[in-house]
């Protein structure tokens, strides 16, 4: 296994200019050292909080022996390897807990020395040896190789923060959903996005600095996820990760092209790629190097994946080439013939009784893994097919150049059909559940659809933008919404000072109406008593008229 060493000339002329008095110049062959270049920093930065009296997460940084002996999480230097050294993730911000805490990363000069430092052996002082790379030991005993167990893995908390964000989204060319639990992984160029494929909420970005991701698969048992791509007629290389930790494990294969299909075996030994030479490599995951090759394939390598137990490989070409080959010894073990096209996808049933392939000829064919024997074959999408995936149930999806998602019974019927997608359909996915189907398109839509009634479950953002842009639109409307706020306010204060006039204005009227009430009363007692006296004094009157006695 190597790891690609970044450039860091300009990074140390600036360090080598302004850290003078504490960094001594660096000879351009030399690689840094930790007491003459990389304590320096420590202590500048760093050793406040991590020192033989302050261990903050148990590391200690104030020695050679310290830190190489890492802290509560366990080793943070990977000599040899700084994308896959825990502390260089920290400092970069790539991981949490982030350092130093709450406040900007490291400057770039600083960063560069530490993982210069890094990639030359982690040097404890001018003279020294570089520190022997561990080799990265990834099998598995067969019983712990395709079965899940505990509770799905998830990854820790991880940066939201971007590496790329374009003016509009990319085809989505990797794509793939854990057999254990609720993480969906979309590759992109220079990065592979984490999703929970439940509520379809981004949890994290994994840098993936070799180029367009192609390729995205989960280990059997769901704790590994490998990422494979490159650029284009310069490189290419497979990445795996381990999940619960966010950590590079291992980089293998030293292609001149991008590679375009790959897969880790069930145990993990080995990592099978393919792409434009030809060429099937099976490379060993302890130390990257060959175990065999297949060079049988007369056009691009296109499609391949191990069978769920590991035992057996099958691949496909751009000529419509399609081989099953034994794992061990690369012996080809059968050919299946029948397409006339590229094989753009191909998947193992989860029983591995059955393999499914698709092809830009517009077919998918389902073959015996054991005898190589056809079983069916049937149309699926105009222009061609370009992905397929099992449901755990034994029923497949596909997508293809008609931008139609399909999902297909077990013997080929046709059981449902999706919504039209925006654009030609080329990675499809199945929750571990089976109840969600997710299918990408060439022009960067990623949709979810429920596999009980094929409606549409959402979509996710290929091109999500970066935090400084989250923050702008945030900042923007919170402006908006202080403004309609404000604008409510006044509304209120006016209404508000409207009903205060309306009700003292009433009140004025309720008292008038009073005094207007108690006047009248005041006069009809009055007329009442008038009333009274004429009626007396008209019948005193009345009785003075009459004859006295």
């Amino acid at each position: 296994m190597t790891t690609t060493q970044p450039s860091y000339a300009r990074g140390l002329v600036w360090v080598i200019v302004t850290w003078a008095p504490v960094i001594p110049v660096l000879a351009a062959d030399a690689p840094p050292n930790f007491d003459e270049h990389v304590l320096p920093v420590f202590r500048e930065k760093c050793c406040s909080c991590h020192n033989p009296d302050q261990k903050k997460g148990g590391l200690d940084l104030s020695s050679w022996g310290q830190t190489m002996a890492g802290g509560g999480s366990g080793e943070v230097i990977a000599p040899g390897d700084p994308d896959g050294s825990y502390l260089l993730m920290l400092v970069t911000h790539a991981s949490e807990p982030k350092m130093p805490p709450e406040s900007d990363r490291l400057p770039e000069p600083m960063v560069a020395v530490i993982s210069k430092w890094i990639a030359g052996g982690a040097i404890e002082r001018n003279g020294s040896q570089p520190v022997a790379r561990k080799q990265t030991n990834l099998a598995l005993d067969a019983s712990a190789a395709t079965r899940p167990d505990g509770p799905p893995v998830m990854p820790p908390r991880l940066s939201l923060d971007v590496v790329t964000h374009g003016s509009r989204p990319t085809a989505v060319t990797a794509l793939a959903a854990s057999p254990h639990g609720e993480l969906l992984a979309v590759g992109g160029r220079r990065q592979i996005l984490l999703y929970h494929s439940g509520s379809l909420d981004l949890l994290g970005v994994l840098p993936f600095p070799e180029g367009v991701a192609r390729v995205a698969r989960f280990s059997r048992n769901a704790k590994l996820l490998l990422a494979a791509g490159g650029e284009a007629a310069k490189s290419g290389r497979v990445v795996i990760w381990d999940v619960a930790s966010a950590k590079r494990l291992a980089e293998v294969g030293e292609e001149f092209d991008e590679v375009l299909a790959a897969d880790i075996s069930a145990d993990q030994r080995f990592v099978a790629l393919g792409g434009p030479a030809k060429v099937v490599r099976l490379l060993k995951t302890a130390d990257g190097k060959p175990a065999h090759e297949i060079r049988k394939h007369t056009d691009w390598v296109t499609a391949l994946e191990f069978s769920p137990d590991g035992k057996r490989l099958v691949t496909g070409d751009r000529a419509g080439n399609l081989f099953l080959w034994e794992t061990r010894g690369a012996r080809e073990a059968g050919t299946f013939k029948g397409h006339t096209a590229a094989i753009t996808a191909v998947a193992w049933r989860p029983d591995g009784k059955v393999v499914a392939s698709v092809s830009g000829d517009g077919t998918a064919r389902l073959w015996d893994a054991k005898t190589g024997e056809p079983i069916k074959n049937w149309a699926t999408h105009g222009g061609g097919a370009e992905s397929v995936a099992w449901l755990p149930d034994g029923r497949l999806v596909t997508t293809g150049r008609d931008k139609k998602l399909k999902l297909w019974k077990g013997d080929g019927a046709l059981e449902r059909e999706m919504g039209m997608l925006s654009d030609i359909g080329t990675r499809v996915a199945v929750t571990s559940d089976g109840g969600k189907l997710f299918a990408g398109d060439w022009a960067g839509s990623l949709s979810a659809f429920a596999a009980a009634d094929g409606k549409p479950a959402g979509s996710l953002d290929t091109n999500p933008p970066r935090l400084e842009q989250r923050i702008a639109v945030a900042e923007k409307a919170l402006g908006e919404v202080a403004a309609v706020e404000k604008a409510a306010a006044d509304k209120a204060r006016q209404a508000t000072e409207a009903l205060q006039v309306a009700e003292s204005q009433m009140a004025a009227a309720r008292k008038a109406l009073e005094d207007s009430s108690a006047e009248l009363e005041a006069v009809k007692a009055r007329q009442a008593e008038a009333t009274k006296a004429f009626e007396r004094w008209k019948a005193e009157l009345e009785f003075s008229r009459q004859p006295q006695p």
